[in-house]
């Protein structure tokens, strides 16, 4: 049986693989940096202050500033507990068209509770999605989307 903090490990390399860049995308540009965080290797990490955040996935401009971050979670962490660093989250996050480019991965049956944590804690996100593991592949499902058609994809 595989622990859930490999599965998680997992479904964040993957997701960072084939969303960043989409396999069809003409628009990304190839200077920015995409980096993942989990219990085995630690790529980039946020310090503010006395906090220190390691998000599940990292994309930055050439330059380094922050550009795009994503909170893949497991099923025991959507929950008013993870609040808090969701804002910070969010916060760091660079700006697309109009909001933050936070996205938030949640495994499938956890998007309403998801969706209810942010929405009444006022954080700011790019996208809502969900994760399943089906016949041995990860399958993403868009939730909302609220700032980017192009980011509202399954894969």
């Amino acid at each position: 049986m595989i622990s859930t903090e490999e599965t998680m490990r997992r479904v964040g390399r993957i997701i960072a693989a084939t969303r960043f860049p989409f396999i069809d995308q003409e628009d990304w540009d190839t200077t920015w940096g995409v980096y993942t965080n989990d219990y085995m290797e630690e790529q980039l990490i946020i310090e503010v202050g006395e906090k220190r955040y390691t998000p599940s996935i990292v994309s930055t401009f050439e330059n380094g500033d922050l550009r795009v971050i994503c909170e893949v979670e497991s099923e025991e962490n959507v929950s008013e507990d993870q609040v808090s660093k969701w804002r910070a989250l969010s916060d760091l996050s660079g700006v697309a068209y109009k909001l933050k480019k936070f996205f938030i991965y949640v495994p499938e049956g956890k998007e309403s509770e998801a969706q209810r944590l942010l929405e009444e804690n006022d954080i700011e996100y790019a996208g809502l999605r969900t994760w399943a593991v089906r016949d041995g592949s990860l399958v993403i499902k868009p939730v909302t989307t609220p700032d980017e058609d192009k980011d509202h994809r399954v894969t």
